[in-house]
């Protein structure tokens, strides 16, 4: 049939059709009879020859057709070896044997006869697919995919469920094994993966982008759940923190398919899986047991032989025969079915969206054509449907959908599987739980052998038969992880076999290892684990050799640096700041005020360390602007509360640090800055002596407006009393905080000093004409052109009072209608927020959370900055107004009200009065020559009160003060 094609219209969106296909290493090399072998024969004749076939006839039609699937390194590895190929052409020859001798067996019979017929067809026609390829089916994948119709993605080595391994090691090992298996038998490095079981938790994404892996398959919970929430929803990928792009599946779409009572599967015109002759023949009937027998396992025990004469008819015993027109035609319904669903998912969310969306539909691929006959015929119909019938949808890749939008939200992706729950329960519950010690142990004596041997060439004799060994050992291992082995004990079918195939790899692996340790390696008994697990040929031991070397800290993971470390600040007092977020990791105000503070004194030439907790995308240890930064991985459960959690975060620095002080590192003084971080300041001060510092940058009292009603907050308040009664000294940043801190805790006079925040200074901008050239340029990017712009920034919860300024906005949109509030950062109360400013429409925008770059471009586009808090000790964001010449209306409240002269330097409204609000900056907005002698006014003032370098210089004079009241002076100090 020809078909005149005209040029097609953009689509609303797209639809990803993505194909897992995966089977277990069950390969058996001295004998053909084991039953699991056929699970390998069953997918290669009902699901992955006839995809082929669909992917045959949608080429000759002109079908420009996309879909994604997964070849998982053992399917790859059985496909292509000669003992399987030579086995499965057996197989189909047994099968046509078969199907021949049915058609004579129901030669008097009309019901069936002409299914039997198409069976013996059918495989003759498979026979012809497979023999014409030489037998490589993994060629004819790989043609579709030079053909640019099929993206092939890959898969961990053996499918082990990565999650639930001990070792970043065993994990990078499986995924470099992958990827090597990938392009040695694919011809290209895989852009994709689909994690085993879709598992997935935070950090597997580093070593995924270190090997070039660019996006995985996620379950919706993965993205649904991410944290910030994503903006665009399941309808695109999320980057994680390290540059991976995690497509999420589409709940609406596997739940058409995959649904045991919805799913399209159940049709009652479909062929019934469950009745098949190696089951249906021979019970009553001797002869009948005759015919079928040979084509049984040699023990007598039935399988499926593929010959299946039903349809599903209903739910109760009764059954039809199946007739394939009435399954075709119902196939083409379904897929028609499916294609209006999608449209108008799509044209729901082109709506919504500042881009196509995308619906990513991942299936088992062995649902198509094994567990569904019809599948293959489905998704053949579903093609051609998509390709003539429509236009709103277009199939595509997930690489493709990469390429046209490149930049996507990124977010720290929720731990999750697409298994039950969208947990790790199937792989770790009461049935299969025993395997993960021994899984564990031999990971980590895995990784000892092969740090050991890391430099083993392999040009002597002896060297190849140990490389040969550690090489066969690893892939003991990566069989033994397989996640089908736990997956089976979970489902209770051959529970046997899978005990058996973890056990006999460990044993294997075991014997190896002891043989190895003992320099005796049995040349014989390494030749048969060759013999017998005879995959992966590219496996390299290697990449299981330790991340963490012999350094004694953890997070330093090289001697050698670690021997630098100690070199560097042996002959200094080292300063030790202990802080729960520290760059990239921000929070609240804390990280941008420890980071100003620490590099400052860095600057002056003090030793400062910063201890704070682990962040996505940074490294463990790092000397950033001078400062030795300690980023401590914390241990949790992802439904602990921060409370808790800050708890566990305080066993990890302890823990560091003092591994750090017994194994040579100096600590002269501790300085921690809030109730987050007591209990390790309190443990270290404690223990040896160290004199203590701390800095409040705020009170639980002061942000719940003076009360403290819930058990929460009187915790968190009793832990800032007892830093302040056990610190030397205690920090605030403003002269209302020090009366606070005083009064809350009880603190004599002298114990508290008052330390501004500070900011260091842009390079000159009296150049007025640059400095308004560029506030142009930042109005024309965010689109406000010719239009003044309010400008906040600060997490969004209540104390910051977002909730006053958005309620002000009508009042002064009276007085300058084309004003836009823009409202920077995230935080608790940001959909309560948007909420509340809805009916503004386009005068009020959210931009979530900014890095510095764009903040700066804000600041340059607005007219004025807005602090609104209801509770500040402090308002660094003030300061940073007034570093970009901007003038300020503050709330006069805390110290933020010290920091600006009414109507001098900035306005100062009431706390949480809108009409107040709303009046000061009315003015300021109808008054811009105002507002600029104000910000004049404002940056003359930070140099004189607010300079970092000036603050720092202080903060060293007490450092040196209490250093030196507790300990000599040390050779070589200045």
């Amino acid at each position: 049939m020809l078909y005149c094609l005209q040029p097609k219209p953009e689509p609303s969106g797209y639809l990803a059709l993505v194909l897992h296909a995966h089977l277990p290493y069950i390969r058996h090399y001295d004998r053909d009879d084991y039953m699991e072998e056929r699970w390998f024969y069953e997918a290669m004749t009902e699901t992955y020859l006839p995809l082929l076939e669909v992917f045959d006839r949608l080429m000759e039609d002109g079908v420009d057709f996309r879909i994604t699937m997964s070849l998982t390194p053992t399917l790859l590895s059985l496909c292509s070896d000669p003992l399987m190929q030579k086995r499965f052409a057996v197989h189909l020859d047994k099968l046509i044997e078969l199907a021949d001798k049915e058609t004579v067996r129901l030669r008097q019979d009309p019901r069936f006869l002409p299914l039997a017929r198409m069976y013996a067809e059918r495989f003759r026609k498979l026979r012809q697919l497979y023999e014409a390829a030489d037998r490589n089916v993994v060629s004819l994948f790989r043609h579709y995919q030079d053909e640019g119709k099929l993206e092939i993605m890959t898969c961990a080595a053996t499918h082990g469920f990565l999650p639930l391994m001990k070792t970043e090691e065993a994990i990078h090992a499986q995924l470099a094994t992958a990827v090597k298996e990938h392009e040695r038998l694919l011809g290209r490095k895989p852009r994709g993966i689909w994690l085993p079981e879709c598992g997935f938790t935070p950090g597997i994404d580093r070593i995924l982008k270190s090997l070039g892996i660019d996006y995985f398959i996620a379950d919706s919970t993965a993205v649904a759940y991410a944290t910030p929430r994503p903006n665009r929803g399941l309808y695109a990928p999320l980057m994680t923190p390290y540059g991976v792009s995690a497509f999420p599946r589409d709940p609406e779409s596997s739940q058409q398919v995959w649904s045991s009572e919805q799913g399209y599967p159940g049709d009652y015109d479909y062929r019934e899986y469950y009745r098949d002759i190696g089951w249906d023949l021979g019970w009553n009937d001797p002869r009948e047991w005759e015919h079928i027998r040979p084509y049984v396992l040699p023990t007598h025990e039935r399988v499926n032989t593929g010959i299946k004469y039903y349809r599903i008819t209903g739910k109760e015993n009764h059954r039809e025969p199946y007739n394939p027109e009435w399954a075709k035609a119902k196939a083409a319904e379904h897929a028609g079915h499916f294609m209006f669903n999608r449209q108008h998912q799509l044209r729901h969310w082109a709506a919504h969206l500042d881009r196509k969306p995308i619906v990513v539909s991942p299936y088992d691929a062995e649902l198509y054509g094994h567990w569904w006959y019809e599948g293959p015929l489905w998704i053949e119909m579903l093609c051609r449907k998509i390709f003539f019938d429509q236009r709103d949808i277009q199939m595509i890749t997930p690489s493709e959908y990469l390429i046209e939008y490149p930049v996507a939200d990124t977010g720290k992706l929720n731990e999750s599987s697409w298994g039950r729950g969208s947990t790790a329960e199937v792989w770790l519950q009461r049935n299969n739980d025993w395997i993960y010690r021994h899984l564990h142990e031999a990971e980590l004596r895995m990784i000892r052998l092969a740090t050991k041997h890391e430099h083993l060439t392999g040009g002597r004799t002896p060297a190849s038969l140990l490389k040969r060994a550690l090489n066969q050992a690893a892939r003991e291992l990566m069989l033994a992880q397989s996640s089908d082995w736990a997956f089976i004990m979970d489902s209770k079918t051959v529970v046997e076999y899978a005990c058996r195939r973890t056990k006999d790899h460990l044993g294997c692996f075991r014997m190896l290892c002891d043989q190895i340790e003992a320099s005796q390696i049995d040349e014989v008994f390494v030749a048969e684990l060759e013999a017998k697990d005879h995959c992966f040929p590219e496996i390299d031991f290697r990449d299981y050799i330790t991340i963490e070397r012999t350094s004694p800290i953890p997070i330093i993971r090289d001697e050698g640096e670690w021997q630098r470390v100690l070199k560097e600040t042996e002959y200094r007092p080292n300063h030790v700041m202990l802080a729960w977020e520290y760059p990239p990791k921000y929070v609240g105000g804390l990280s941008r005020a420890v980071c100003d503070l620490a590099e400052s004194l860095a600057a002056r030439g003090e030793m400062v360390h910063v201890v704070t907790s682990s962040h996505e995308g940074a490294p463990y240890f790092e000397r950033r602007n001078g400062v030795y930064v300690h980023r401590i991985p914390v241990l949790h459960s992802y439904d602990t509360d921060f409370y808790h959690w800050t708890f566990e975060m305080n066993l990890a620095m302890t823990e560091h640090l003092v591994r750090w002080k017994e194994h040579g590192g100096r600590i002269d003084l501790l300085h921690a800055h809030d109730w987050m971080v007591y209990h390790t300041a309190r443990e270290l001060k404690m223990s040896y002596d160290i004199p203590l510092i701390s800095t409040i940058h705020a009170t639980e009292w002061g942000r719940n407006q003076g009360r403290l009603h819930s058990e929460l907050s009187k915790k968190i308040h009793h832990l800032e009393w007892r830093l302040t009664y056990d610190s030397d000294r205690v920090f605030v940043c403003s002269r209302s905080m020090k009366h606070e801190v005083e009064t809350l805790f009880h603190l004599p006079e002298r114990k508290v000093l008052v330390f501004p925040n500070g900011v260091r200074l842009l390079g000159d901008l009296s150049e007025s004409n640059r400095s308004e050239e560029s506030a142009q340029e930042a109005k024309r990017r965010f689109g406000v052109e010719g239009r003044r712009m309010l400008f906040f920034i600060g997490r969004l919860v209540y104390e910051k009072g977002v909730q006053t300024l958005i309620h002000a906005m009508p009042r002064i949109l009276a007085h300058a209608p084309d004003t836009v509030l823009f409202i920077g950062g995230s935080g608790p109360m940001e959909e309560e927020l948007k909420q509340i400013a809805a009916h503004l429409g386009e005068h009020v925008r959210f931009t979530g959370f900014v890095d510095d770059e764009t903040k700066a471009a804000l600041y340059r586009a607005a007219d004025i900055c807005v602090i609104p808090s209801h509770y500040e000790p402090f308002g660094i964001v003030a300061l940073e107004a007034m570093k970009h010449r901007k003038p300020v209306v503050i709330s006069e409240t805390g110290g933020l009200a010290e920091m600006v002269e009414h109507g001098v330097d900035g306005y100062k409204a009431l706390p949480g009065h809108v009409e107040s609000l709303a009046w000061h900056i009315s003015d300021l907005l109808m008054q811009p020559e105002l507002g600029h002698r104000m910000a004049d006014s404002a940056y003359r003032k930070l140099h004189e009160r607010f300079l970092l370098e000036h603050i720092a210089g202080g903060v060293a004079d007490e450092y040196r003060k209490l250093t030196h009241e507790q300990m000599p002076v040390y050779a070589g100090t200045v």
